[in-house]
């Protein structure tokens, strides 16, 4: 058995009554922090997965992209800490100034009633098509055949607008530059075959429809059809600027 002196007994005692306040207070501070510091009085919030839906029917539905096929709609993360009222009436989601519908882009969501917010939430679409690409590295000037493409499944939201998908818009044309293999294919990159090469004799056609005079010429540059060259008459030895028919003559300008 333990015995205090008077002196001891009374400072033991008059300890006790800090003791129990500091150890309510302690308490006190445990329980109060166990509570989120927003709208901790309401104990309601909104559900992230509501916010979530909210964005996606909103996307999905979206004029620019509800009739396209093998189109994807998904919703970015939102921090699960997140606390919002609960609104208590339906989300109103909507697209802000300067966001785009196609690819990366983001999403309003916001709760109209007494106790209004906005959430800004991020999104991506992706819209798949089948384009044109190389099969192996190409140089410039290569004659495309069919053994030089293939289709490939890529998210056209991110490529160049000008992409192929159909063979026959490629196989025969000429590169104008190099590509790598699983390049894609645009218009940009492809020129028509010539069909005139330079020091070739020409038929240089002149005159309107009702009085046409042919001669022949020599092609003073290679070209291809649609293309302007420039000749020189065998005849005359004058040198005209021509377009390159379909028939391989030149329509003098």
């Amino acid at each position: 058995m333990t015995i205090f002196t008077n002196t001891a007994a009374k400072h033991r005692f008059a300890s006790l009554p800090l003791a129990i306040a500091a150890t309510a207070l302690a308490l006190a501070s445990l329980l109060l922090s166990a509570v989120p510091p927003v709208f901790a009085e309401s104990g309601e919030f909104e559900s992230i997965d509501n916010i979530k839906a909210a964005a996606h029917t909103f996307l999905s539905n979206h004029s620019e992209i509800q009739d396209q096929a093998n189109t994807t709609v998904s919703i970015g993360n939102i921090d699960a800490r997140l606390t919002l009222p609960s609104c208590g009436a339906p989300l109103d989601a909507f697209l802000p100034p300067g966001a785009k519908v196609q690819g990366k882009t983001t999403i309003g969501v916001r709760c109209q009633t007494p106790r209004p917010w906005t959430l800004y939430v991020p999104a991506k679409v992706a819209s798949f098509s089948q384009v044109l690409v190389t099969n192996s590295p190409l140089r410039r000037g290569h004659v495309i055949s069919a053994d030089d493409v293939s289709l490939q499944s890529r998210d056209s939201s991110r490529l160049n607008k000008a992409y192929l998908s159909d063979p026959e818009q490629v196989i025969g044309k000429v590169l104008k530059k190099n590509l790598a293999r699983k390049a894609l294919f645009t218009s940009a990159v492809l020129t028509e075959p010539h069909i005139i090469d330079k020091g070739q004799h020409v038929d240089l056609q002149a005159g309107s429809a009702g009085l046409s005079v042919n001669a022949t010429a020599i092609a003073l540059s290679s070209g291809a059809v649609g293309e302007k060259i420039r000749v020189k008459n065998l005849s005359s030895s004058k040198i005209v600027e021509g377009t390159i028919l379909a028939s391989g003559a030149v329509r003098a300008d």
